[in-house]
């Protein structure tokens, strides 16, 4: 079965509730969790695939950090509005934006192989967005899924499987190499984002249903849900 981008991006906002609704509702079972670790691998893999169709990668990245600078001053707001309660760390449009910002500092390197200059400050501009990519929410794995998208766009097999490589190497890296029940399903399962790969090889290249509706559903939908359930385990749960 192939699946058009707006099913894909609506299976990712489906993936993506539950994953949020583990994050700020009390008892929600971990499994929920699970499902929502191949969420931003979906996201980023339609971050490249834009970064190429888009008329204006500067708007494209723009648009981006806009909609992660108004998030970050809601998520402010709500903070001293609700003083001692956590302060909301979800803002993966911040990370998406620095993804852009790579793949255009690496495109600007590439054209223009013969100016020592500009390849020069096409390697600086790489390094500083990898390292405001590493401190986002994605953080190393924003820069790994960035990069492999990237590189392996058009040899999907070959992408496949460096995807999976890369992914498991750092998450699993990243947990200290434990192999249990415990640390693979309880206390660290990051390692499930493989996972994300079978949706996205099924991906027919289409945008499916495609208007000014669907092209925001994604920006309004993100922060506006997490801000309702932020309130949610305010209200109801006593911030718990």
């Amino acid at each position: 079965m192939r699946i058009d981008a707006f099913k894909l991006k609506i299976i990712g906002i489906i993936f993506m509730v539950m994953d949020h609704v583990l994050a700020y509702i009390p008892g929600t079972p971990i499994w929920f969790g699970y499902f929502g670790r191949i969420v931003a691998p979906i996201f980023f893999y339609f971050i490249v695939e834009g970064f190429f169709y888009t008329r204006s990668r500067v708007k494209y990245a723009t648009r981006l950090f806009g909609w992660a600078a108004l998030m970050q001053l809601v998520s402010f707001a709500l903070m001293k509005l609700f003083p001692g309660e956590r302060m909301i760390s979800n803002n993966i449009f911040l990370s998406l934006a620095f993804g852009v910002v790579l793949m255009g500092a690496i495109e600007w390197t590439k054209n223009n192989k013969t100016d020592k200059l500009k390849i020069i400050l096409g390697i600086i501009g790489s390094v500083l967005a990898t390292v405001g990519l590493l401190f986002t929410e994605a953080s190393v794995y924003g820069i790994a899924m960035t990069l492999v998208f990237y590189f392996f766009r058009d040899k999907k097999n070959l992408m496949a499987f460096m995807y999976v490589v890369v992914s498991l190497l750092i998450t699993i890296g990243l947990g200290g190499f434990r192999i249990s029940y415990n640390a693979l399903f309880l206390d660290d399962y990051q390692w499930m984002m493989v996972f994300a790969i079978i949706p996205i090889l099924m991906y027919n290249g289409e945008r499916g249903i495609n208007n000014k509706f669907t092209k925001y559903l994604f920006y309004v939908f993100y922060p506006v849900h997490i801000w309702i359930l932020y309130l949610i385990n305010i209200f109801i749960f006593n911030g718990k």
